[in-house]
């Protein structure tokens, strides 16, 4: 299913969580959203192996998913196991609403008494996404919460430059990638190496630079986050409320995961809407993992707008003032093959 306007083109997929599987900028007919190295299937395609991690990731082509009632690594909830990422971006979804430039659609969850409800609609250079989560029962359920945007060449590349509302970085305190040490806190941009150096976080890696990076963005002033890409020409903003998302998930992929399912193919760049942090507690962030509790019969609601704005032509460097690239060597070693 396809939305579009003078401005831009968004595919949807209803029978495979709804992703967002394409948002092509018309001017430049760039698509912003990474591709998986194996495209975009159907779901009856992909291949069933009992682990839920495996599964799902053979069912990731890439673009935009909404990860509830579970995000990460699967875990046991009330006796029932909720498999990698949740359900909500594998099961199909009903169409209860359609036009050139809207669409409505609605689940119901298994593993969780959820109705999904996701309304897409396109004005203009933007893209405005509602997304509402229902407690079905009068019992409390915990619901991890993560939008699953993921950005790819031709888009992204190296010229890119990212700019946020966040003051925090927080990096993962198991799987970090290969660059940054485990479990840190740090201000926004400049992060501490694992050698000793600092990475900005603003500049964004290239395809050839062997990164990989997992981390979260928190202490929002504002929850918003740009991307610029002198390359293509425009530039990405996206806003939504940090009452709801307080968070954002950081991954990075620059050819870097050996075998399953990356095989140094992937190059991504994803910063992710969460209500939650990544992975388990730690000595250091107890908070990690803490699943807020959503009410009987009570919803949230979360309003996202992805907007796209032309970036003027400039002589010389294409960074804003200010920007000085981390300089850092590139560093293959303990590439991480997560999927966050």
């Amino acid at each position: 299913m396809w939305l579009r306007n003078e401005h831009l083109s968004v595919e949807v997929r209803p029978g495979k969580g709804a992703d967002i599987s394409s948002i092509t900028e018309a001017r430049s007919g760039v698509d912003i959203l990474f591709r998986s190295p194996w495209g975009r299937r159907e779901l009856a395609e992909a291949p069933t192996t009992g682990d839920s991690q495996v599964d799902w990731l053979a069912r990731y082509g890439g673009g935009w998913q909404q990860l509830v009632p579970n995000a990460g690594a699967e875990r046991a909830v009330g006796g029932v196991r909720r498999g990698y990422h949740g359900e909500a971006a594998v099961v199909g979804w009903a169409v209860d609403g359609a036009g050139k430039t809207f669409a409505r659609m609605s689940t119901d969850l298994i593993t969780a008494p959820l109705r999904l409800t996701r309304t897409l609609r396109l004005d203009g250079p933007a893209l405005h996404v509602r997304d509402t989560v229902h407690n079905t029962s009068d019992e409390p359920a915990p619901v991890m919460w993560v939008q699953h945007p993921g950005f790819g060449a031709p888009f992204i590349d190296e010229h890119c430059s990212i700019a946020t509302g966040a003051r925090t970085v927080l990096t993962d305190a198991e799987t970090p990638g290969n660059v940054l040490p485990a479990d840190v806190r740090a201000p926004f941009p400049h992060v501490p190496t694992r050698d000793g150096g600092t990475l900005d976080l603003r500049v964004a890696p290239g395809p050839d630079s062997g990164r990989s990076v997992f981390a979260c963005l928190t202490d929002f002033e504002a929850a918003w986050f740009t991307i610029d890409s002198p390359t293509a020409g425009f530039g990405i903003r996206f806003e939504w409320d940090a009452d709801v998302l307080p968070h954002a998930w950081l991954w990075q992929e620059c050819h870097a995961g050996d075998g399953f399912p990356w095989y140094r193919r992937a190059y991504v760049v994803a910063i992710e809407p969460a209500n939650v942090l990544p992975g388990a507690p730690s000595p250091e962030e107890p908070a990690r993992g803490r699943t807020p509790l959503l009410p009987g019969r009570t919803t949230w609601a979360s309003d996202l707008t992805m907007s796209v704005r032309q970036l003027p032509e400039k002589d010389g460097d294409f960074r804003s003032e200010g920007f000085t690239p981390a300089g850092e060597e590139p560093c293959r070693s303990e590439p991480s093959g997560r999927c966050p």
